[in-house]
């Protein structure tokens, strides 16, 4: 019975090696994924981010003029804003690969996914790229500018009530 139990436990041990090599295997293919598609969306994501802005300008602002259509900007706005968004996310990874490597992007994905871009502001920080912590701030200030004026916007104010005062 001995030799059954030790024979057991050396298969249960060679099974749990097996299944956290694959899971880390999984983990090492989907983070190359990700760099993967952020490198060859980037170029695509630029370029909707430009049409965007120039619709928020020319569309989106001049609708803010009037009462009845700034509901509609705020609508406009605040889709805009995850354009941007995903546009400084991809732009991040790739900032984060291209710095710290695979390390940086996994402590940035621990971080609930949005620290990414924390710890791509950060190396370029630290490795004094001046020109790229413009761009992320840029984009920081699009993505969280037209967010927010969007939701001002599509809120609606009530009338009014007139207290009595008696």
């Amino acid at each position: 019975m001995g030799g059954e139990s030790s024979l057991k436990n050396a298969a249960n041990w060679v099974l749990g090696l097996a299944i956290m090599a694959g899971v880390f295997l999984l983990i090492a293919v989907l983070l190359r994924g990700i760099v993967w598609a952020s490198d060859k969306a980037l170029p695509w994501l630029l370029l909707a981010g430009s049409r965007t802005f120039d619709i928020c300008f020319f569309v989106f602002v001049p609708l803010c003029i009037l009462r009845k259509t700034r509901p509609w900007a705020g609508f406009g706005f605040y889709l805009a804003s995850y354009v941007f968004g995903i546009t400084l996310w991809a732009f991040s990874c790739i900032v984060v690969v291209g710095h710290w490597g695979y390390v940086g992007l996994i402590v940035g994905l621990l971080l609930a996914g949005v620290g990414v871009f924390p710890v791509a502001f950060l190396a370029v920080l630290l490795h004094a790229e001046w020109y790229i912590v413009s761009e992320l701030t840029i984009g920081l200030v699009l993505t969280f500018g037209t967010r927010y004026l969007g939701v001002r916007l599509s809120e609606r104010s009530a009338p009014r009530e007139e207290t009595a005062y008696v």
